[in-house]
């Protein structure tokens, strides 16, 4: 079940990322950032890459269809390895409505998206 592709959610040319059932409690996360993307992140957070925090946010949108950013969003956060390119995300329940933010989660908890998948 491919999806199409997703719409970036930064003023810069962002990573793109894919989502698809794996199985009925799972999802397979898929993007890929180019160097430039990669250089640009390190300038706008001016942390080295390698340190970035990044995580894959995995929204429930079956009641709500988009996502609100006012404090009710229902996620779960995926600590990901910045040298991966693919992820699978566990706890989901085939019926329901996803997509999922790549980003970077800051120490204090702010959260930055990179880009959104496609619903799925």
């Amino acid at each position: 079940m491919e999806t199409n592709p997703p719409r970036s959610s930064t003023d810069v040319e962002g990573p793109s990322i894919r989502i698809a059932w794996k199985d009925e409690q799972s999802i397979q996360a898929e993007w890929s950032m180019t160097k430039e993307f990669e250089q640009e992140i390190e300038r706008k957070f001016a942390i080295p890459f390698a340190e970035l925090p990044f995580v894959l946010r995995l929204f429930d949108v079956t009641y709500r269809k988009e996502i609100r950013n006012d404090g009710t969003d229902l996620y779960t956060d995926f600590d990901i390895n910045h040298r991966s390119s693919e992820w699978i995300l566990y706890g989901v329940t085939q019926g329901l409505e996803y997509c999922v933010d790549l980003g970077i989660r800051m120490v204090d908890g702010r959260f930055y998206s990179l880009s959104r998948s496609q619903m799925i």
